[in-house]
């Protein structure tokens, strides 16, 4: 029992190093104490049931800090209160990942191996929770340093997952003094030599900016309406505001307005377009979510309208249990938060090209974590990302900070100029390197206008990326069978 406290301890001051908190040095105290937990004897000698039930407690002290805002969306109606105890259900399943994890150590005798191959397989449990099942890809230890410039650096070479790898690495690099062989220990000191060197080379290279590129100007205006989502709005505030949007536009001269997710009220089509382009300027650009209908599916879409002629790109990455219902009868009191409708995937292309060199890359909410899902062919040499969403259903603690630093990983690790606008903050935009350009706070009616200077250069690291996940797949794949051979050796 002592030991199920610990680790659920441990869980939940893990969870101090995610946004909004950030206290990252905390890593280098807790990794190394639960590593040393790991091995403790009195630990190893429990059966493998328990080791999964101490990950699954660790998990479990994580995710229950981690992922606070999950019970947000039931709290906004009062119908849907008394079933807040369901968003729970998300947390236990996380933290049973952990539980495997541990039960997978439990057949690790060498210390060493146990070192290097723990890092793996967190790595790999972010993997795989991100691809099975809908997915749920909030989870990752990249996340840690997506407020520091050694994170938005690294992330631009190693990728996601290669940034989470080496983050638990760094943070796990006191416990080499745990490892009772010499000649391992002095190899681990000097790994963790180059390693250090290489985060120096990186960090000075990816800071010297290239000032001679070609660069596209734009005046973009972030708009953050701070309404309620659309369907708690009575038919005087939805009116009001549809006016608000149509004065905005009105009297703006920016050559790109941008609103948020679903920001306009009504379903849209083609009467509303027309109302919308005939208070458009010459060459401008107006940028808004909007749910559409056709063929009796209904889509959660982003509309790029200009004077004359309209793009729209529709949702393809849909939230179970916020934009469908799966085993809708069995689950028919989330119609409160979810709708009584089911939205469709959109099938057309992730890309906008427009005539003046300026190819955008729109992202709709949540689709921004499941980065491996964004960059195809068509729009790789895209220069402008554009990611619309709607926070109001994260609370006001942990969700929206944590999603707004997940787009500041995307921004550099894509190596593309980010705008986001949220219905009711953050809204950011945001240079290729992750650097906040300006922003909105949370919870404010702001529209804040700014000059951007887009590069043309869209150089990126992605395909490499992939490969580095094949990588610690193997490289994980390799220790177990060395530690398994070495377990045979002393039998």
């Amino acid at each position: 029992m002592k030991f199920l406290i610990k680790f659920f301890i441990c869980g939940i001051l893990t969870s101090l190093l995610f946004p909004p908190f950030f206290l990252i040095p905390i890593g280098f105290v807790i990794m190394p104490y639960l590593f040393l937990l790991l091995n403790d004897k009195h630990y190893n000698i429990l059966t493998y049931k328990k080791h999964f039930i101490a990950g699954f407690f660790y998990g479990l002290g994580f995710f229950t800090i981690y992922l606070e805002w999950i019970r947000e969306p039931f709290l906004i109606d009062n119908l849907t209160k008394q079933y807040s105890i369901f968003s729970y259900l998300l947390i236990i399943y996380c933290s049973l990942y952990f539980g495997v994890v541990f039960f997978i150590l439990k057949f690790l005798k060498n210390k060493t191996i146990k070192l290097v191959t723990l890092p793996s397989l967190i790595m790999i449990v972010e993997f795989i929770s991100a691809n099975f099942s809908y997915g749920f890809s909030w989870f990752s230890f990249s996340l840690v340093h997506s407020s520091n410039i050694i994170g938005t650096s690294l992330i631009y070479y190693l990728g996601t997952y290669g940034l989470s790898y080496l983050t638990l690495l760094i943070f796990f690099a006191p416990s080499i003094l745990l490892i009772e062989n010499f000649k391992y220990r002095n190899f681990f000191v000097k790994i963790y030599f180059f390693m250090f060197i290489f985060l120096i080379i990186v960090v000075v290279s990816r800071s010297i900016r290239e000032d001679n590129i070609n660069k596209i100007e734009k005046s973009i205006s972030l708009v953050q309406l701070n309404y309620e989502s659309n369907q708690y709005l009575n038919n005087a505030n939805l009116l009001k505001k549809n006016s608000d949007i149509i004065n905005i536009i009105a009297r703006n001269q920016s050559d790109i307005i941008v609103f948020g997710e679903n920001d306009y009220p009504f379903m849209m089509d083609e009467s509303n377009i027309q109302l919308l382009q005939k208070n458009i300027k010459e060459e401008q650009i107006i940028i808004i979510g909007a749910t559409r209908k056709e063929d009796k599916q209904y889509y959660n879409s982003l509309f790029l309208v200009e004077k004359n002629k309209y793009q729209v790109f529709d949702k393809k990455i849909l939230v179970p249990f916020g934009e469908f219902i799966p085993l809708r009868s069995l689950f028919n009191f989330m119609e409160f938060i979810a709708g009584t409708i089911d939205f469709t995937i959109g099938k057309n292309k992730r890309i906008f090209d427009l005539n003046n060199n300026l190819k955008i890359l729109p992202i709709i909410c949540y689709e921004i974590t499941y980065f491996w899902k964004l960059i195809d062919d068509d729009n790789k040499d895209s220069n402008l990302i554009i990611n619309l969403t709607n926070d109001s259903w994260f609370g006001t603690f942990s969700g929206p900070y944590q999603h707004f630093y997940f787009t500041k990983l995307r921004a550099a690790e894509f190596n593309k100029t980010l705008i986001r606008t949220s219905n009711n903050g953050v809204s950011a935009a945001i240079n290729r390197y992750g650097e906040v350009i300006d922003y909105i706070e949370l919870d404010q009616k702001k529209t804040q206008t700014l000059n951007i200077q887009i590069p043309e250069n869209k150089t990126n690291y992605l395909n490499i990326h992939k490969w580095i996940i094949f990588f610690i797949f193997i490289f994980l794949f390799i220790c177990l069978v060395i530690d398994k051979k070495n377990e045979y050796k002393k039998i």
